[in-house]
């Protein structure tokens, strides 16, 4: 794995992205300044709904998807069809899970359509072939996507709510529309480019690929997706069914500037995966991998604490006022270095192979996090979750670099740590 590429990757990801996230944010700062907390509290309770309805469609076929391609081009003619055929099947139930959840579910009565829509959203989304991109290692393709997506999604959202001054039926129709033409983008490549390759694969290699997305083998690593998503933002939820859109609004607006920085460390991961999926292992790749963990943790902790003596500032700079969530803020940024080092290591063990460990990671985690929410936000309300946000995190990463220390994970060989047998269907 050489640097340089790592870094070229990273670079043709972040292009996109930061741009992506700026323009969503810039909606944010929008919505929170010209309609109040409230609306940014009903619009962060459909993104958030919509983000499990993501989930529930995949189960982990896009990672599988995109460690296979990453690892053989000449797969992509045999893994899309197979992965878009799953996909339809689950996006089918989750969809209309989701929107059973919008319609019935503990759902403040005002975000009911938007929750709705937002679910709809998914549908083309979940045919989206990004994770084609990701694996061929076309960053600069899946840069564009993603950077024209947001951008599409927020200037349509900003120009219907100028015009309609009604900024929910504008932002959810806006979402809906740059989701099909984000769809429709990749399509398009994959038609004229991607799908031209067709090779004659050995048999043994088929077999490999579908032992690997084998339905026990997917949904152990779709589990896990699901778990840290559940860790990451069940706050929200649980805020949307106990508290009020106001008190989402306010969780939300603290939560965002930490998301764009989240966001940054994530764009590596994204464009290591593919690099450490093909990495030959062994001790100096253990060593190097320690080092760059405790590079990071010391890096991360300095930015938090630089941040949380600014956060009125940033919160006001953003905002035009901290909407009462600074103090949230300085809460939230202590878990930003437990974040970037779980983040590393779980990007490691999903590219090895270690699906379960993550799981069981994250189930006790998320559970932890659940569990404290529900005891102490009746009263606490928000910052209960900033504070239940922090103790999981830490409980999490303790788990998992505990299993890297003692399984020394870059010193051996790939463990396929999942029983199943071998079937395409």
């Amino acid at each position: 794995m050489k640097v340089r590429n790592v870094f070229l990757s990273f670079l043709r990801l972040a292009t996109g992205e930061v741009f992506g996230r700026i323009a969503t944010l810039a909606l944010f700062v929008y919505v929170s300044r010209d309609f109040g907390v409230r609306i940014l509290g009903i619009v962060a309770l459909a993104q958030t709904v919509a983000s499990y309805v993501m989930e529930l469609s995949d189960q982990g076929l896009r990672l599988i998807g995109a460690r296979l391609l990453a690892r053989n081009a000449a797969l992509a003619s045999h893994v899309v069809p197979f992965v878009l055929k799953r996909r339809a099947v689950l996006t089918a139930g989750a969809v209309a899970l989701g929107a059973l959840y919008a319609v019935i579910g503990p759902v403040p009565p005002e975000a009911r359509a938007c929750v709705l829509a937002f679910d709809v959203a998914v549908v083309p989304y979940a045919f989206a072939l990004d994770w084609v991109a990701w694996g061929l290692g076309h960053f600069g393709v899946l840069s564009l996507w993603r950077a024209g997506v947001s951008i599409v999604y927020v200037g349509l959202a900003i120009a219907a709510t100028q015009l309609t001054l009604r900024p929910i039926a504008s932002i959810s129709g806006a979402n809906i529309l740059s989701a099909l033409l984000g769809a429709g983008f990749l399509w398009t490549i994959w038609k004229l480019r991607w799908s031209r390759t067709q090779n004659q694969l050995p048999h043994p290699q088929l077999a490999a690929a579908a032992d690997e997305l084998r339905p026990k083998r997917v949904f152990a690593l779709g589990l896990s997706n699901l778990l840290n998503l559940v860790f990451m933002n069940a706050d929200i939820l649980l805020l949307g069914a106990i508290t009020t859109t106001q008190e989402v609004g306010r969780y939300s607006a603290a939560c965002k500037p930490l998301y764009v920085i989240f966001t940054g460390f994530w764009l590596l991961t994204d464009a290591l995966y593919p690099h450490l999926a093909r990495l030959e292992a062994g001790a100096h790749a253990h060593r190097t991998l320690l080092l760059a963990l405790g590079g990071l943790a010391v890096a991360a902790s300095v930015a938090a604490l630089v941040l949380g003596l600014l956060a009125t500032q940033i919160l006001t700079l953003i905002y035009g006022t901290p909407l009462g969530a600074d103090s949230l803020f300085r809460i939230l940024l202590i878990a930003l270095p437990l974040d970037f080092c779980f983040s590393l290591l779980w990007t490691v063990l999903v590219s090895r192979g270690y699906d379960r460990a993550v799981l069981y990671s994250l189930a006790v985690a998320a559970t932890l996090n659940i569990v404290l929410n529900l005891v102490f936000m009746p009263r606490f309300q928000a910052n209960a979750a900033a504070w239940a946000t922090v103790a999981s995190y830490a409980l999490l990463f303790s788990m998992v670099l505990v299993f890297v220390l003692r399984k020394k994970v870059l010193a051996t060989a790939e463990k396929d740590d999942t029983l199943a047998v071998p079937a395409w269907a």
